[in-house]
């Protein structure tokens, strides 16, 4: 039985235009081998310029010709839209996970934790205030073993 679900995509199109991807990908790659030449005799750019840009022009073809290919209606697209919104949770955590990194640039790694971790506990829903010191100390102890005796790097 005939695959009905994608009917408006070309795979003819498809496979050739991901095999030119893939070829100038892997082109690409190879330049890196090339011997660097000196600037003087270089006269300007080096060896690598002018093949890094036709296998860069090459490979934007064929992701515009797999694009054209693939042909995706918005009946194609329903999949893909969320069922329902986002959890207020979801966006308190990433808030918290960016505000992490910027307090430990401002008042320190461990201060930064003391603040983060029973926050973010906090808005998952735990009340075990016994059970959280432990495992917060327990972590922090972790991440200087790890970081300021085994690996020898200091903390912001």
């Amino acid at each position: 039985m005939p695959d009905t679900s994608h009917r408006s995509i070309q795979r003819t199109q498809l496979f050739e235009a991901l095999a030119v991807m893939a070829f100038a990908a892997a082109l690409f790659g190879v330049t890196y081998t090339f011997d660097r030449v000196p600037p003087l005799l270089a006269q300007g750019i080096q060896p690598t310029v002018f093949p890094r840009a036709i296998l860069a022009i090459m490979f934007a073809l064929g992701a515009i010709r797999a694009l054209n290919a693939i042909r995706l209606t918005a009946a194609d697209l329903e999949f893909a839209k969320p069922p329902k919104s986002i959890p207020a949770l979801v966006l308190v955590t990433a808030g918290l996970l960016i505000a992490l990194p910027i307090l430990m640039s401002v008042i320190g790694t461990f201060p930064a934790l003391v603040l983060f971790l029973p926050a973010l506990s906090m808005a998952w829903g735990e009340r075990r205030w016994g059970l959280m010191a432990l495992s917060f100390a327990g972590f922090t102890g972790f991440i200087y073993v790890l970081f300021r005796l085994i690996m020898n790097v200091p903390l912001p």
